[in-house]
């Protein structure tokens, strides 16, 4: 079956490599790709063979299936999963040449027995806790962090090729949340040259997402690992234009129905809009089951004319005011997010939440479509 264009997203090839050449300069280093949550929305596999294909050294998920999903897609990079993953499948990791994470002594001592016995040994980086309060080796607390580490640097199995901390408040120009930030990168660097005097220091420390990236390039060490940027999105509204980066998505969708109601008609459910003069209403095949915040009242661009959306989106349609495009007609496409219309910051901002949600909303039933250029490279569909 061929492509259905009922809804569908353009991936920009261009846009995507554009990002990554300004990450790049900006950082001066080796770049990892983050690819977790289905490369922000942008299709997981597709995105890191163009990576792969840009320069990249490496590649982040979330979780073990991510990793597998890649592997089976024939990515070939490094790629690092960043999530606890148990260790029965330490194994597996070690066979595919997958990367873990490893937060505490207890954890990679679980990795080593699972190895034990075995001629795998298993790539790991050692994750510090240096203010995320979330996975990491509490870096903050008293203890003895230090030996922790040099007692998971001892064990057989495991070979620690990296070390890395996450950064909160990067993006962030608040003065506290800068003291906040650079008191981190302090803290990784002392673990980083306590280990080096020791002579375990690990071949690759990295510790800058997309705000450190933009707002510390200084801080990039041995790598980057900027998300959200490579997308074409700044991780918080006050790093707008700081670097050029370009959206990779747009979201696009069609026109079903065209009506003419006359005043007092009732529009979608709970009737919470009613045509207050006779108004021209589409019927667009897109609804909240595709992604679209049922809390949204968006404006899609038809013919360079924002026209705004009627009544509450339903699961698989929502209705558009087209009364000022009198030459639409059904099959018309329209853009939904980006393309002219308001993108996805702007969406996050009317929800009071972050483009990261919305961007890993578009639902898997949106089929991707892959541009070099106007020239269609790739179709990914989920479903069909």
């Amino acid at each position: 079956m061929k492509l259905l264009k009922r809804t569908w997203a353009n991936i920009s090839l261009d846009n995507l490599a554009h990002n990554y050449t300004v990450l790049r300069q900006q950082a001066g280093c080796r770049f990892l790709g983050v690819v977790k949550a289905d490369a922000y929305g942008h299709g997981a596999v597709p995105v890191s063979h163009h990576l792969q294909e840009l320069g990249a050294e490496f590649l982040a998920v979330s979780n073990l299936e991510e990793a597998v999903q890649l592997r089976r897609g024939g990515v070939k990079l490094p790629v690092l999963i960043l999530g606890y993953t148990p260790p029965r499948y330490a194994q597996d990791m070690a066979e595919m040449d997958i990367r873990q994470e490893v937060h505490s002594l207890d954890y990679a001592r679980q990795l080593e027995d699972r190895l034990a016995g075995g001629n795998h040994r298993l790539f790991i980086h050692l994750k510090l806790d240096t203010g995320m309060a979330r996975l990491g080796f509490p870096c903050r607390q008293e203890g003895n962090v230090l030996e922790q580490l040099l007692a998971v640097m001892d064990l057989p199995h495991l070979h620690t090729e990296g070390m890395f901390t996450h950064f909160p408040v990067a993006d962030s120009l608040e003065p506290d949340d800068e003291r906040f930030t650079r008191a981190q990168y302090a803290l990784f660097r002392q673990y980083a040259g306590e280990l080096e005097a020791r002579g375990r220091r690990p071949e690759i420390c990295h510790c800058c997402n997309s705000g450190a990236t933009i707002l510390y390039p200084e801080f990039a060490m041995d790598m980057v690992r900027p998300g959200i940027a490579t997308y074409g999105i700044s991780p918080a509204p006050e790093l707008d234009g700081r670097l050029d980066l370009r959206p990779v998505m747009t979201l696009y969708s069609t026109i079903s129905q065209i009506q003419s109601y006359p005043a007092g008609v009732p529009v979608s459910y709970g009737r919470t809009y009613v045509t207050p003069e006779p108004r021209t209403i589409a019927v667009v095949s897109i609804g909240y089951a595709d992604g679209l915040n049922r809390r949204l009242h968006p404006r899609f661009l038809l013919h360079d004319t924002l026209v705004p959306v009627v009544g509450r989106i339903c699961m698989d349609l929502c209705m558009v005011d087209i009364t000022a495009v009198p030459q639409a007609k059904v099959g018309d496409r329209i853009a939904v997010m980006g393309g002219g219309a308001p993108g996805a910051c702007r969406m996050a901002e009317e929800l009071d939440t972050i483009a990261y949600e919305i961007l890993c909303g578009i639902n898997k039933r949106i089929p991707r479509i892959y541009l070099d250029g106007k020239r269609q490279t790739e179709i990914l569909q989920y479903i069909v």
